[in-house]
């Protein structure tokens, strides 16, 4: 039986810095945290390596409106990054009062990775904004980081583009066992209306993939799920991509799957226009 479980999820963690700041991101985690009833922590990071750059002489800015380049010292990196967590602040307040949801705000400065992982210690959830940066190599996949990361054991749901939330769930399964912790995942965080639910079978070779298919269909059937069982599909980063088309979809994928195990594959998930949830 696959059900939710949404008594565990208490506290969800919003991860805002100076390269992403989006409102989609900012609305669909205050909407998740009202689904849970759970509390929302927004964290702003003043990232100490984009901090060293205001002591670097040969460092210029530019702006949209000038094509002039000015010096970036110190003081102005500071009051610009101050706004900006202000803003961050304001706007995240403004949504939880709508909502009705409980929010708090911290501005931390330092390692980018360092204070992630001790903010997410008593979260329960993590969200983050994947526009900027690619922050998804500090969470998850064996990239730079990945030894620091084992230690966030939590499910993060990265978006992408400014986009509001896809309506599209697509599972990428490659056994059973993993397809059914994503499930329960999806029943957790998210409410039914509105989403269409897909099983896409991942497996290397012919018999493999029918086998899972056919394990899955058997798991749909068992639960009364109202998903659908794609065509198997090679555990390929691009072959999963190319299947998806021109919708958008919120890609769902077992932290421990082989599709994260290769850097390349990871690289391509994370910098797709697809919005990720990673589960343990």
């Amino acid at each position: 039986m696959i059900s939710a479980e949404n008594a565990r999820y208490r506290r969800v963690l919003l991860q805002m810095d100076a390269s992403s700041h989006c409102r989609e991101t900012l609305d669909a985690a205050v909407d998740i945290a009202a689904h849970l009833r759970a509390d929302l922590q927004g964290i702003f990071v003043e990232d100490s390596d984009l901090v060293s750059v205001g002591g670097l002489d040969f460092v210029r800015e530019f702006s949209f409106s000038s094509a002039t380049a000015h010096a970036l010292d110190k003081q102005t990196l500071d009051a610009q990054l101050k706004a900006l967590a202000a803003s961050a602040r304001r706007q995240l307040e403004q949504a939880g009062t709508r909502r009705k949801v409980t929010v708090a705000f911290q501005t931390v400065r330092g390692d980018f990775q360092t204070e992630m992982a001790n903010a997410a210690r008593d979260a329960d959830l993590i969200i983050a904004e994947g526009t900027g940066r690619l922050r998804a190599r500090y969470y998850r996949a064996p990239l730079p980081g990945r030894n620091l990361t084992r230690r966030i054991t939590r499910p993060t749901l990265l978006l992408k583009g400014g986009r509001p939330l896809a309506k599209q769930f697509t599972i990428i399964c490659h056994s059973a066992e993993s397809a059914r912790r994503c499930l329960r995942a999806v029943a957790s965080l998210f409410p039914d209306e509105g989403r269409e639910l897909s099983l896409l079978p991942g497996a290397q070779g012919g018999a493999d993939a029918e086998n899972l298919a056919k394990a899955l269909a058997h798991m749909v059937n068992e639960t009364g799920l109202d998903a659908r069982i794609a065509a198997p599909v090679s555990l390929m980063a691009d072959a999963v991509l190319g299947r998806l088309g021109a919708t958008d979809h919120l890609l769902v994928v077992a932290d421990d799957g082989p599709m994260l195990r290769d850097e390349a594959k990871a690289h391509l998930l994370f910098e797709c226009r697809h919005p990720l949830l990673l589960v343990q």
